[in-house]
């Protein structure tokens, strides 16, 4: 069934650079954060100051961003999955492999670098921690990469790429639900800034590269061969 922009205006068929211009600009510019954070020391400084900030938003709100995002409940990966099948089908195989490619990175990352989270570094008075649903104890050194900003990276990139190229308002909602679940885990006590960031831009890199090739042609061309 081809996919045609009359058909569904969400959708584009046009080839996309593996990072547009303004993506490249938030790209570096995110790289550039991250570097400023680690290579300055501030990384407990920068968690504390958006961590007391959590009273902006009612703690219902931040917790309903922290369980979308929780990759143990697979709710987001469901649901780019759907949309690929309803709307995106030829790109089915490339969604399969960019979540199972999330899911064995990150959580390779988390036992291979152990770092520990903000409640088990930081004195419990000095900062706000909320937990409802997820292991303290089996978590507290799976600090870095954030599963659940990863998780959220994927998704909405994911969207991004395969529906929204041509609706940059959509691609801003997308940017701003990733943001949203980055200070979710910092404004709950159980991510770093360092962590949220590499996590988002991880989650980014694996979209640009697994979603670009046309891995079902692929596939057909090689069975071809075969006979």
């Amino acid at each position: 069934m081809p996919y045609k922009n009359n058909e569904f205006s969400l959708i584009t068929t046009k080839s996309q650079p593996l990072i547009p211009p303004y993506s490249l600009v938030l790209f570096l510019l995110s790289i550039a954060g991250g570097v400023f954070i680690w290579y300055s020391g501030l990384n407990k400084e920068v968690f504390l100051l958006i961590n007391h900030q959590h009273g902006i938003l009612p703690d219902d709100v931040w917790l309903a961003f922290n369980m979308l995002s929780y990759s143990k409940y697979f709710i987001l990966p469901t649901l780019l999955i759907l949309a690929t099948i309803l709307l995106r089908r030829d790109k089915l195989l490339n969604v399969i492999l960019l979540i199972g490619a999330y899911f064995v990175l990150f959580a390779a990352l988390k036992h291979l670098i152990g770092e520990a989270r903000p409640y088990i570094v930081l004195p419990q008075d000095s900062f706000f921690w909320l937990n409802q649903y997820e292991n303290a104890v089996k978590s507290a050194h799976l600090s870095f990469p954030s599963g659940h900003t990863g998780n959220v990276a994927v998704f909405a990139f994911g969207l991004n790429y395969l529906l929204f190229a041509n609706k940059k308002w959509l691609q801003f909602l997308m940017l701003m639900l990733v943001i949203m679940v980055a200070l979710a885990r910092i404004c709950t006590g159980w991510h770093w800034p360092l962590d949220v960031l590499a996590s988002s831009l991880i989650g980014y890199v694996l979209v640009k590269i697994i979603l670009a090739p046309d891995l079902r042609n692929l596939l057909r061309k090689k069975e071809h061969v075969r006979y």
